[in-house]
């Protein structure tokens, strides 16, 4: 019964969201406010409806309903119990609802916040959020119905893919999923304000901002979470390796980036009205792209666990709204035009738009690296290969001018600067990053890139501690004690405070890549229990191993005693599992990790008398990487924090006249 009424309620939601869709358009376009209203009702309704068919799949996972295909191909009775909601997103009909359902539940939160600020543009929005929102759920109703009943019910299921067998599975697929269907929330703002002819009205800004800014630190924390379960599971020692997967969410947070950036400049100046559209929209093109490659589409992925042969449709459905989007850009361009024009070249709105174009740059030069295989194959019959030598060469360097350009940028002043103030403003940054630049050759740093990476980051983080410090001093001597002093200068300015403390979540990022990709030290070791061996400051012992066989895998623990620099570390351990009917082998690295450097141990095929091969890494700096999520999360926050509106004074009540006495 229970998934009876979960199938039962996915076409009605169907129904709901195409009501939604055509009548809020519709009611925008004739101004007919009733019609629009009872779309926007009707919307409502679908979060409700998508609750009770995810409710009935988790049921059917719980319960072992064999009986339902999705549960047969995705599940099997060896399953450890807790990972029923991977399960649930594990293959492509679970993952398409499941996406549905998060985007059902925000975007009704933003169309209720749409519709008691902006009443005009409100109609148009709600109505691309509920037609997007209605494919999905054509797709899911007609193609692939995650509780569609199988004609016999097996006796058990498949199993789920081992890949997914970790605790990052919980976090990093949900996060990547809903990261790039966030993305039309913005889009969708921005679109709408453009149907109803007032994109030029900056009205929609701080809504637009905000929902852009929780998209991007959606995307943001999928993708660190997806470079951790690579790092910890992939076995190969590495948390990045330009794969399509990984640049599928890449992209549109690369161009979300470039969108919460230029949109402050629309905000304080009235500028980049008709780029910021055009951002957005790439942007959301860019995240259905990623959509099509995650549904199985030619670009091959070793990372794609929801692949199918319908990812034709998520590109033709891009198509279509892109080329939309393009006719209402034509169709409305004159209402476009910026308050305010570019007054130089040296100040921070260009820096802004100079941002925005090397995000784009890298956007599509991965783009490009990522579609080019299938495109050589499709025209040529040759099959190339793009691999990570192409990205670092066409990317590196970009990004590295970004980061600098992030730390320049906020201590230029708006509209024009001299020279003179630019030099005044960075001899502090500047000067940071010339001694440490000397600290490390002088310690026996001396690759020129590695080098210039440093000092860009330095002047980053050096720069925003010399406006913390110098506002900080400020309020002190106006009596403020140094914690009250810097705790009301965040508060102060949280947009540009928060941004500030973004920027160093990215240089902690950065430093992490540069230590991780330059100073890397790795070696083969082929040992038998009792071997030790050493690399580096590392010394290790491989103590022994236990193998153990289960219903669906056979796996092998290898024990480690480590020591650094004669410090004992404690024990180690290795795992290595071949999942029989998968035919498929995953890792379990035995890692050890400090702020200096990672110790890492991953095993290979393990000799019936427990020899094998160990690659053994020393991985400097990673531990920062990981580091930077949650100051990624707190400097949005801060950034979105609503500021306190002061409280209405409240004016004495007027005396009564004295009455005369008697």
């Amino acid at each position: 019964m229970i998934v009876d009424a979960g199938a039962l309620a996915l076409p009605i939601a169907m129904l709901a969201a195409a009501y939604a869709g055509a009548g809020s358009l519709l009611g925008g376009w004739r101004r007919a406010p009733a019609l629009a209203l009872s779309a926007r009702y009707g919307f409502y309704t679908v979060p409700a409806l998508l609750a009770i068919a995810t409710a009935a799949l988790v049921y059917a996972f719980v319960s072992q309903d064999f009986s339902v295909r999705y549960v047969a191909e995705n599940s099997n009775r060896a399953m450890p119990a807790a990972y029923t909601w991977v399960a649930f997103y594990a293959g492509n009909a679970g993952s398409l609802l499941f996406i549905a359902f998060v985007f059902s539940l925000i975007s009704v939160a933003a169309v209720r916040g749409l519709a008691s600020k902006l009443k005009q543009t409100a109609p148009y929005s709600t109505g691309l959020m509920a037609l997007t929102l209605a494919f999905f759920l054509g797709v899911i109703t007609f193609l692939a119905n995650p509780l569609e009943r199988l004609p016999f019910i097996p006796p058990d299921g498949q199993g789920i893919n081992p890949l997914l067998v970790h605790f990052g599975m919980f976090i990093h697929p949900p996060m990547q999923m809903a990261g790039l269907i966030s993305v039309a929330l913005p889009f969708s703002i921005a679109m709408g304000a453009l149907l109803a002819g007032r994109g030029g009205r900056d009205e929609w800004v701080d809504i637009g901002r905000a929902w852009g800014m929780v998209s991007w630190l959606i995307l943001t924390i999928g993708l660190l979470l997806g470079s951790w379960w690579a790092y910890t599971i992939l076995g190969w020692g590495g948390y990045w390796a330009w794969d399509p997967v990984e640049n599928s969410a890449l992209m549109p947070w690369l161009a979300m980036t470039a969108f919460v950036h230029s949109i402050m400049v629309q905000k304080r100046r009235g500028m980049f009205r008709g780029w910021n559209i055009v951002l957005v929209t790439v942007a959301f093109t860019l995240a259905q792209m990623g959509m099509f490659i995650n549904r199985g589409g030619p670009v091959p992925s070793v990372h794609s666990f929801a692949q199918s042969t319908m990812g034709w449709l998520f590109l033709a459905f891009m198509g279509f709204t892109l080329l939309g989007s393009l006719a209402a850009f034509a169709w409305r361009m004159n209402t476009l035009k910026s308050r305010e024009s570019l007054d130089s070249m040296l100040s921070r709105e260009s820096a802004f738009l100079a941002q925005n174009v090397l995000f784009l740059a890298v956007a599509f030069a991965t783009l490009w690296g990522t579609v080019y295989p299938v495109i050589s194959q499709a025209s040529q019959d040759v099959t190339i290969t793009v691999g990570e030598p192409f990205f670092n060469r066409v990317n590196g360097p970009v990004m590295l001018a970004l980061v600098l350009l992030m730390g320049v940028g906020p201590l230029l002043p708006w509209r024009r600067a001299t020279w003179l103030l630019v030099i005044k403003a960075l001899r502090v940054p500047i000067g940071a990053a010339a001694v440490t630049v000397a600290a490390l050759v002088v310690a026996g740093v001396h690759r020129p890139v590695a080098l210039a990476a440093v000092a860009v980051v330095v002047i980053a983080v050096a720069g925003i501690a010399h406006e913390w410090a110098r506002g900080t001093r400020s309020r002190h001597r106006k009596g403020e004690s140094y914690p009250v002093a810097f705790g009301r200068l965040l508060s102060g300015n949280r947009p540009r405070y928060g941004g500030y403390v973004v920027h160093l979540a990215i240089s902690m990022l950065a430093i992490g890549a540069v230590g991780s990709s330059f100073y890397e030290v790795q070696r083969d070791f082929s040992m038998e229990p009792g071997d030790s061996r050493s690399l580096g400051r590392y010394t290790f012992q491989y103590v022994g191993f236990d193998r153990s066989r289960y219903s669906d895998r056979d796996e092998v623990v290898a024990e480690f005693a480590a020591s650094v620099n004669g410090s004992d570390l404690g024990s180690m351990r290795a795992r290595r599992s071949f999942y029989r009917e998968f035919r498929m082998s995953s890792t379990r690295a035995a890692i050890r990790s400090t702020p200096l450097e990672d110790f890492y141990i991953v095993p290979s095929e393990f000799e019936e008398g427990g020899r094998a091969v160990f690659r053994v890494y020393v991985n400097p700096l990673v531990w920062w990487m990981w580091a930077s999520g949650p100051l990624f999360a707190l400097g949005t926050l801060l950034a979105l924090w609503p500021k306190r509106e002061p409280a209405p004074s409240k004016l004495p009540a007027p005396a009564r006249p004295e009455t005369a006495r008697a």
